[in-house]
């Protein structure tokens, strides 16, 4: 064994290699270093970047869309993909971290993960990583599995100094090599080394006029990094830089020192741990192909196809090879999903619209019949109880949910006897599903992730309306017969729950039509824009949903969320001290004195502040549970519902459809949009409740 101060001396080659800065690895050639990161944006500005030798077999301009249309890569946020232990994509882009290198069949950088954002926006290690990682064991499993990853590069990334020709590359497959530990600020983290999986072949992000690979042949496949055994741990690490080796197992007390003593900022790799290469392996595969050809594995012909969980997913387009979102009910089409103005200007052909042959209820309904005749309904009594009453609305049964001093929401049970009745829910399913809706799936206005699409698609008929994203509306007069149908059941259900809370009924101006493919949800939101009326009516056709209503988080906890949620955000002005939200008797205490003139303003905020002291802030519990079921209708009334509560949907089979009518106060809209609100229902389409 060499002793330990020997080992670090053990190698000193001629020419330093400075991690981070490497361009080339051709050993006989000299290195190059990039632009430096603070010289990026003069070097795009004035064109210095380097072209590169082809382009990349997938690509994107959004992160969505890449994730959408890769499956080795579904990970919205973060760099690296993983999923029951396994690494199968990696992202490299605009923060790679200290001692990041990467040249054409190479690339070392940091495993994500333990970050967090520091005051001028850089990712800094957060708490250090170890082996026990999550993040770390799924690189580990790959390589130990001889798993090929695939990787991703970002037109952000600082240290290749190529002209990237879209925001996401994917570059090829890659074989995990090596993964070891650093120091990093006052932290250890790991790092990863990549190696190119096919060496035959010049890699499309390789300068476009340098040397093509060398052959198999003239490939040095025998050298190795020199490693050595630490006299402390007695583990085994690689010779990786020239200033000296060291101990990488940080479980060491000699863990990042060189004789004894912390290595110097600025750290070089040695030539050999860069050129080494693999002998080609059959037996290191990737799981997925590099680009997926979904298109040919659709039958068209098979009815339940064109709705299910991949059918709704991205598609690499065959012509450009963009990463293309579903966006439309029918299908996909490739200049529909421009992301920057840059784009417009290349717009491609290519479109695919599936045949759309309509979905049997059999298929989403799971009842040995179609419905029953009345539904046997268990409430689990974590979540609120309803009144039940089985006569006044018959054959519905209504269940009315009172929320105290807010509001109330009244779902009508439907049964086969309702369904199954001519232009009844049963007929309405399929209808919908012939009749060309124009269904989209539309931007969110707020996402973690620009350019978000809903997960679901959307139509909107009369009174323009505007919820978590925007919808072009169409007028009424626009309308298949069946949406008419459909709004003469929504606006019975409407008038009797809000006579019934003795309220001034308002008919509905609005229908908007949302549908869910498989696996399609809405997250927690609200209806409560200043535009619309107190009243919600919804329609469930399809399959089986649940949905979810429970108090909004600056109302249960009694202030705004904070970014980090580390500590409270700002307090509620006016706070209504809602039943069961957090510290509801001290918080109603404090109210009632400072509204008594025992407490000022300031001693009033002081003591809020006091009783969440040290405590984060968390989501409120489900208040209320229901599961909606083919036919039933819901309605939600009363202004401060929309305000204070938010509801959250998810259907539980391959298609289902919630149209939703509402009340748009006309003064929100311009008067040209009016016409569009106008209707007269057809006595067929007036609604008895039967």
């Amino acid at each position: 064994m060499a002793p330990r101060r020997a080992a670090s001396r053990a190698h000193k080659p001629e020419k330093p290699v400075r991690a981070g800065r490497i361009t080339k690895s051709i050993k006989d050639e000299p290195v190059k270093a990039s632009v430096s990161p603070d010289r990026l944006e003069d070097a795009l500005s004035a064109n210095l970047l380097q072209p590169v030798y082809g382009s990349p077999p997938a690509w994107s301009e959004g992160r969505q869309q890449l994730c959408d249309a890769i499956p080795w890569f579904r990970c919205t946020q973060g760099a690296m993909y993983h999923s029951e232990g396994f690494c199968y994509g990696f992202l490299i882009d605009a923060d790679c971290g200290s001692r990041t290198y990467i040249d054409d069949e190479v690339i070392i950088t940091r495993i994500g993960g333990c970050c967090t954002k520091d005051s001028e926006g850089n990712l800094t290690l957060e708490k250090n990583q170890d082996p026990q990682n999550a993040i770390v064991q799924s690189i580990m499993g790959s390589m130990n599995s001889k798993l090929a990853v695939g990787l991703v590069i970002g037109s952000k990334n600082k240290i290749l100094n190529r002209d990237l020709p879209h925001r996401y590359n994917v570059m090829d497959w890659f074989r995990v090599t090596n993964v070891w530990f650093e120091k990093i600020g006052q932290k250890h983290g790991a790092k990863v080394r990549f190696e190119k999986l096919s060496l035959c072949e010049k890699s499309w992000w390789a300068l476009k006029d340098s040397l093509a690979p060398a052959t198999f042949e003239e490939r040095d496949f025998e050298t190795r990094p020199a490693s050595f055994e630490c006299q402390i741990c007695s583990e085994k690490s690689f010779l990786l830089y020239n200033e000296g080796w060291m101990c990488l197992n940080p479980g060491c007390v000699d863990f990042w020192k060189i004789d004894d003593a912390l290595p110097p900022a600025e750290l070089t790799f040695t030539p050999d741990f860069l050129l080494f290469r693999h002998r080609p392996d059959p037996t290191v595969q990737p799981h997925y192909s590099l680009v997926p050809d979904l298109l040919s594995t659709l039958d068209e012909n098979a009815a339940d196809v064109s709705t299910s969980r991949i059918a709704w997913k991205g598609i690499v387009c065959p012509e450009c090879s963009k990463c293309i979102r579903r966006t439309f009910w029918r299908g996909w089409k490739c200049d529909d999903d421009l992301t920057n103005a840059q784009e417009c200007g290349k717009k491609c052909p290519f479109e695919k619209f599936m045949s759309m042959n309509p979905v049997s209820l059999r298929v989403v309904l799971d009842h040995f019949e179609l419905a029953p005749i009345k539904r046997a309904i268990l409430f689990d009594r974590k979540f609120s109880l309803p009144d039940i009453d089985d006569s006044s609305m018959f054959p519905y049964r209504r269940l009315t949910y009172k929320i105290e001093g807010v509001g109330s929401i009244t779902h009508y049970v439907s049964n086969r006897a309702i369904n199954s009745r001519k232009n009844g829910p049963d007929d309405l399913f399929v209808n919908l599903q012939r009749d060309d809706l124009g269904l989209k799936r539309f931007r969110l206005q707020s996402s973690l992730v620009a350019g978000t699409l809903t997960s679901h698609f959307a139509v909107n008929y009369g009174m323009p309306y505007k919820y978590v994203v925007s919808v072009d509306s169409k007028g009424f007069d626009e309308a298949p017969e069946d949406m008419l149908r459909a709004l003469g059941r929504l606006s019975w259900a409407t008038e009797n729950a809000v006579l019934s809370a003795g309220d001034n009924y308002l008919p509905p101006n609005e229908l908007l039509t949302l549908g869910y493919f498989e696996e399609m949800k809405i997250g927690f939101h609200d209806d409560g824009e200043s535009s619309l009326g107190p009243s919600i009516a919804t329609l469930s056709l399809g399959a089986k949903a649940t949905m979810l209503i429970r108090m909004k988080y600056k109302y249960f906890n009694g202030y705004t969320r904070k970014a980090d949620n580390k500590s409270i955000g700002t307090l509620l002005q006016d706070d209504p001290v809602l039943k069961d939200c957090m510290f509801e008797s001290e918080r109603k205490a404090l109210k009632q004195e400072l509204h008594d003139g025992e407490i000022s303003q300031d001693e009033y905020d002081s003591s809020r502040r006091a009783l969440s002291k040290g405590r984060r802030g968390k989501e409120a519990p489900t208040t209320i549970k229901m599961e909606l079921h083919h036919g039933d209708l819901v309605v939600m009334h009363g202004e401060k519902l929309q305000k204070y509560y938010e509801h959250a949907v998810a259907p539980e089979n391959k298609l289902r459809f919630a149209l939703t009518a509402r009340y748009v106060k006309p003064e929100h809209v311009d008067p040209r949009e009016y016409k569009k609100g106008e209707y007269s229902l057809a006595a067929e389409q007036i609604y008895d409740g039967k």
